[in-house]
């Protein structure tokens, strides 16, 4: 049970005018439907970036402690955030870091073996060896090779020569080898060679017995355990978005159990009817047809929303599918819920609603309605997926560009025990609770 947004906008209300909804309950099974897919030597890593792309790391961090073998993260400001809420779960940065401040989180955590970091070039390992002997702690080290992406780390003629400079440095391990797939949604075959490319440069590295060798995100995950190696890097699986599986469609039945693991609710400020032949929204590019309800949401495309790819010439929409929200309304303690069209232009701070196909009788129920922006439901005009493949997003654009000033509440299943008819035994029920 989601719990459903409660903020009215009367003029004097201090409510936020929208809310990000965190499932942690469906967390909790992302988790476990990627445990039971893999082998079990096969370790989980749960990519946080982007303060896991904007649902909150530190809480989730909290959550999945004990469940992932390691958190991975971009930056060093990322690593001491998940650090500090997980202390008990190793971090690995990816960023080409070469150097870190004594004193801080960072270096606890290094003095801690708790710090992974990610090594690019020959430069960067020599600085990061400077300040391995200064501190006089061991310092883990990933190896990315550049099979393709073409975007960090080294090709593979470097990396041989930068692994011996690692295994050399007594300050210094070889923790990890590691690559990124360039097209792993979109192309069995691509992506099979840079597998193999990987592969063929680990077998003949002499690679240590406690190397972890990793290659595989969520899409390369989901396709087929030969990319798994020793260890799965994975966001949009976690998250729930990857439940429509690579766009080739080759992928494991597991993907399909994955389920979504926020929305994005707000509310009404208006709900007024206008005559026909009215137009909403700036530029004027839609108007009614008859006498319409027209619904007001306060948020736009400052708060994230999307727009739809551009004309550059006309300055019009390209495409012509009409993005939907959800509206839900309750009548007698039953919750409807009821799609309705985003009509007009996207302004900076609302969108309008065509509310005119929802029956009349619910009228007068518009002041308890929460509109859904961004739905949880796979079945919905609205969840991510769509709304992303509507506006040419990736669904992890729409996650990052809702800012921070929009609330995020975390809902999670509490166990409540009710007396049963025989006094000496109990039923749980599972409902939800905002944290």
């Amino acid at each position: 049970m989601v719990v459903p947004f409660q903020s009215r906008y009367n003029g004097h209300s201090m409510s936020p005018r929208s809310e990000v909804v965190v499932d942690l309950s469906a967390v909790d099974h992302n988790l476990s439907v990627i445990r039971a897919a893999l082998d079990p030597s096969v370790r989980l890593g749960l990519v946080l970036k982007s303060d896991a792309y904007g649902l909150g790391a530190a809480r989730l961090a909290r959550r999945v402690a004990g469940r992932a073998d390691f958190l991975v993260v971009y930056g060093i400001e990322e690593a001491e955030v998940v650090g500090v809420a997980d202390p008990s779960t190793p971090v690995i940065a990816l960023m080409p870091v070469r150097e870190i401040d004594r004193g801080g989180i960072a270096h606890s955590m290094w003095l801690k073996s708790q710090l992974h970091l990610s090594a690019h070039d020959l430069d960067q390992v020599e600085s990061l060896s400077k300040c391995a002997a200064d501190f006089g702690a061991l310092l883990p080290l990933h190896l990315e090779i550049d099979t393709g992406l073409g975007r960090g780390g080294c090709l593979p003629t470097e990396a041989t020569n930068i692994a011996a400079r690692i295994r050399s440095d007594k300050n210094l391990r070889l923790a990890g080898v590691f690559t990124h797939f360039a097209n792993a949604g979109g192309s069995e075959i691509a992506t099979d060679q840079q597998r193999k490319m990987f592969e063929a440069w680990c077998k003949g590295a002499a690679l240590p017995a406690d190397c972890i060798v990793h290659s595989a995100s969520t899409f390369a995950a989901i396709r087929d355990p030969r990319f798994h190696h020793n260890m799965i890097r994975v966001g949009l699986a976690w998250t729930g978005l990857a439940f429509e599986g690579t766009r080739d469609g080759r992928f494991m039945e597991f993907a399909k159990n994955l389920r979504p693991v926020f929305s994005w609710r707000s509310s009404f400020v208006q709900v007024r009817t206008v005559p026909a032949g009215t137009a909403v929204g700036y530029g004027s590019r839609w108007k009614c047809e008859k006498t319409s309800r027209i619904g007001l949401v306060p948020v736009g495309y400052g708060d994230g929303y999307p727009l739809l790819p551009m004309n550059p010439v006309t300055r019009r929409p390209l495409g012509v599918e009409r993005r939907m929200v959800r509206v839900e309304v309750v009548e007698h303690g039953q919750t409807i819920w009821m799609n309705a069209p985003v009509v007009g232009a996207i302004s900076m701070d609302q969108i309008a609603v065509d509310l005119s196909e929802l029956p009349d009788a619910l009228g007068t129920n518009w002041n308890h309605a929460a509109v859904e922006l961004i739905s949880s439901d796979c079945s919905a005009p609205n969840h991510a997926a769509r709304v992303a493949s509507m506006t040419g997003h990736h669904a992890y654009e729409l996650l990052c560009r809702i800012p921070a000033r929009v609330p995020r509440k975390f809902v999670e299943p509490v166990v409540v025990q009710l007396p049963s008819l025989d006094s000496s035994h109990a039923s749980a029920n599972a409902i939800s609770q905002a944290s």
